[in-house]
């Protein structure tokens, strides 16, 4: 990447972010805020992001992050009267919803970034081509669209890749965590964590082919960490049947679950928030994609392996499937999911081993 000089306007003195929804969808923004921050180091760079991630993003990098809370009403207008007296030179709208769209045309900012959509393009004097296909499918990695906006402003970037230095001390971590933390780090390598949350129903892999995983690992030596989302370890119970020495870490936030990931060896999740943050810190990742795109949200590396049928119907966006078998999700064996892992656990590794 070149340094400001490169861009098409003055050094700005204040930059507003905006990047709101998922945390996946959020942490395949951030190399572009980091390439941000090291072209215009003197700026005040704020980041909106919604209050679930904000604890996570504040310990990434230093910038100020704005917390927003889905509310109505006042609440709205106050949020606008905020960013107004902020007084922006610059704000990009990674979002692009006719919500943001607003914020950014009200934010008085002399220029004003977002992607090229109906209904909100009016909100922006930068128009971004949005990298989609067929309003679905993405042409590309999407880590590579949300550097598009740097771009149009005259960036020069290399391709995207993870950028993610986590600040994390204890004082940040939860004491049941931290206690729970001891017999994790006590345990045998290679640690094999299991993330089988779905935040569409289309997404989820069956739990019997889960069982079959977790027992198949512990049988060859891995140490499985079956990591739950929030109402979900009743559920996983059976796995633990199938495989008594599974790990199941108490709730954890979002500051405690990057500390767990940054512990393992590999990880197997669906196309879920907790698999990006994983392949974001550098951990080796096996993800099964079903009616998502892995050529959209599966980073082009050795060490992130996508898992998926082929069906003709996928990928298809869709969050609940019109089938009643689901085959992109059903077909996934655990012999095959188990044999991405072996792969990546026997292969070259050009990361460094995490010795903690």
């Amino acid at each position: 990447m070149t340094g400001a000089g490169a861009c098409t306007l003055d050094a700005p003195r204040r930059i507003l972010l905006i990047r709101r929804r998922g945390l996946g969808d959020a942490l395949v923004t951030l190399p572009a805020a980091v390439a941000l921050r090291a072209a215009w180091p003197d700026a005040e760079l704020d980041l909106v992001v919604d209050r679930s991630l904000a604890d996570l993003f504040a310990a990434i990098e230093d910038w100020n992050v704005l917390a927003w809370d889905s509310r109505g009403g006042a609440g709205t207008l106050d949020w606008i009267r905020r960013l107004r007296s902020r007084r922006y030179d610059l704000v990009i709208d990674f979002l692009s919803t006719p919500q943001t769209a607003v914020w950014t045309a009200l934010s008085g900012a002399r220029w004003r970034v977002g992607y090229d959509l109906r209904w909100r393009r009016w909100a922006y004097n930068v128009r971004v081509p949005r990298n989609r296909l067929r309003d679905r499918s993405l042409e590309q990695f999407a880590g590579e669209s949300f550097l598009d906006p740097l771009r149009a402003l005259g960036f020069a970037l290399p391709p995207w890749r993870p950028d993610l230095r986590l600040a994390l001390d204890d004082a940040s971590l939860g004491a049941p965590y931290r206690r729970w933390r001891e017999t994790l780090d006590a345990s045998a390598r290679p640690r094999v964590g299991l993330v089988l949350s779905a935040t569409w129903p289309a997404k989820a892999w069956p739990l019997e082919e889960a069982r079959r995983l977790a027992a198949r690992l512990q049988r060859d030596g891995r140490r499985v960490v079956l990591l739950s989302g929030p109402g979900e370890a009743h559920r996983l119970r059976p796995v633990l049947a199938d495989a008594p020495e599974t790990l199941l870490p108490p709730p954890t936030d979002l500051c405690e679950l990057a500390d767990l990931l940054g512990r393992l060896d590999v990880l197997v999740a669906t196309d879920s928030g907790p698999r990006h943050l994983a392949a974001a810190m550098g951990v080796p990742t096996v993800t099964l994609f079903g009616p998502t795109d892995p050529g959209g949200w599966n980073p082009e590396h050795p060490l992130h392996v996508a898992v998926r049928t082929g069906e003709d119907c996928s990928p298809c966006d869709l969050k609940r499937c019109p089938l009643p078998d689901h085959p992109c999700m059903t077909g996934l064996s655990a012999e095959r999911v188990d044999e991405a892992v072996r792969s990546l656990l026997s292969g070259p590794r050009t990361i460094a081993s995490r010795d903690t």
